[in-house]
């Protein structure tokens, strides 16, 4: 990959090298879509855009039409190779762009963009960068995400997404942490700090080739310490994403998991209440009768290694009287994955994607250790704040 230099003009703005062993990129959560966005500044006139974050998607692609066009990437270059397998038509013309297919996650439409290398600020310009490969989108692709929005922010594995570049052009390890929230959560890559990160649990990143998604082995699921009766080799994987807000599971899992769980819910709680299906969920319950949630362990690579989810994001809250399972039947095929966890079951579980090891770290409900994704934000925009201006 061709290399990075920091612009002369826009060096008093990049944190001291002292201070930089992390960046903080702060997170918002889109109401009425449950879509998380990011915020950066991109070409020469260092435009604002809202970006939706997906944790699969191959790079960063924005709406460049309201700023001049960066330079283009000819698809001869190693840029290019990088990005795309197949990148040249048989017969390129000596300027021929570099162009990349590009996916709407909120309605899977798609278009082709061209890559560009541009200037980018992350963090409100506490960080910028006078070399960035992005791909400049069409506006037509733009349909169905928040009003307002203007791309895609991808933390897929690929050698030219944002955390890739972020990580080689600060020589930061490269992995990135991930805390999502009903408020404010946020990306921080660079060097992890703190207790919560020394508690993780660790589980494989299931590598693919071709594939940026990120997957770790499913082993089997127990609802209140009792194990789903499923064969060790009928359950595979789970693909975790930010696009879709609540966790599917192909029907078979689902189908045992509603029974299992409407079982021990009624154990727990005498008086539970069973009401109608609400907002899209099948299993929905009285708030008055439900006081104790049942526990949901995903058993990973051995059954040393599970991923606990607590009431706070098993549960939705659809009204002051009614609280639904939020998990949703995903159908017979989930693309070659068992489940799917979504937004809603990822919130306030501090994760670590590390690309270098192809280790996932999960440190469970951050809400357990009287913590929260927004405490953690708040706290490290704070630090970052401060030494940014010390």
């Amino acid at each position: 990959m061709a290399s990075f230099t920091f612009s002369l003009l826009l060096l008093s703005l990049i944190l001291p090298l002292s201070l930089s062993s992390t960046l903080i990129l702060p997170l918002n959560k889109h109401k009425s879509t449950n879509l998380y966005l990011t915020r950066i500044h991109h070409g020469s006139h260092l435009e604002p855009a809202e970006l939706v974050v997906d944790l699969n998607s191959p790079l960063l692609w924005v709406d460049c039409s309201s700023s001049p066009q960066p330079t283009a990437v000819n698809c001869r270059s190693i840029q290019c190779t990088s990005a795309a397998s197949n990148p040249c038509p048989t017969s390129p013309s000596a300027n021929q762009a570099c162009s990349l297919p590009l996916r709407n996650p909120a309605t899977s439409g798609s278009a082709t963009g061209e890559l560009v290398d541009s200037v980018i600020s992350f963090n409100d310009k506490v960080l910028v960068v006078d070399s960035f490969l992005l791909s400049c989108a069409p506006s037509k692709i733009l349909s169905g995400l928040p009003t307002g929005s203007k791309g895609v922010f991808g933390l897929g594995k690929t050698r030219i997404g944002p955390v890739s570049q972020i990580s080689h052009i600060m020589e930061y390890p490269k992995k990135f942490s991930l805390c999502l929230s009903e408020n404010n959560g946020m990306i921080l890559t660079g060097n992890d700090e703190g207790e919560v990160f020394k508690s993780m649990s660790y589980t494989p990143l299931i590598d693919n080739e071709g594939d940026s998604s990120y997957n770790i082995n499913l082993k089997s699921i127990k609802v209140q310490n009792k194990k789903l009766p499923f064969d060790d080799d009928t359950i595979s994987t789970i693909k975790i994403s930010t696009v879709d807000p609540y966790s599917k599971m192909e029907t078979r899992i689902y189908q045992e998991l509603v029974q299992a769980f409407i079982t021990e819910a009624e154990a727990l709680n005498p008086n539970l209440l069973r009401v109608p299906p609400e907002g899209g969920f099948e299993v929905c319950f009285g708030v008055e009768g439900f006081r104790v949630s049942p526990v949901i362990d995903l058993i990973l690579q051995s059954e040393m290694v599970k991923w606990r989810i607590y009431g706070h994001n098993s549960m939705v809250k659809i009204s002051d009287e009614i609280i639904c399972l939020g998990f949703l039947d995903g159908g017979s095929d989930l693309n070659g994955s068992s489940m799917i966890l979504g937004g809603h079951q990822l919130e306030d579980n501090l994760l670590e994607f590390d690309l270098g090891s192809s280790m996932l770290g999960f440190s469970s409900s951050l809400l357990k250790l009287q913590s929260s994704c927004s405490q953690l934000s708040s706290s490290a925009m704070v630090q970052q704040m401060g030494a940014q201006s010390s």
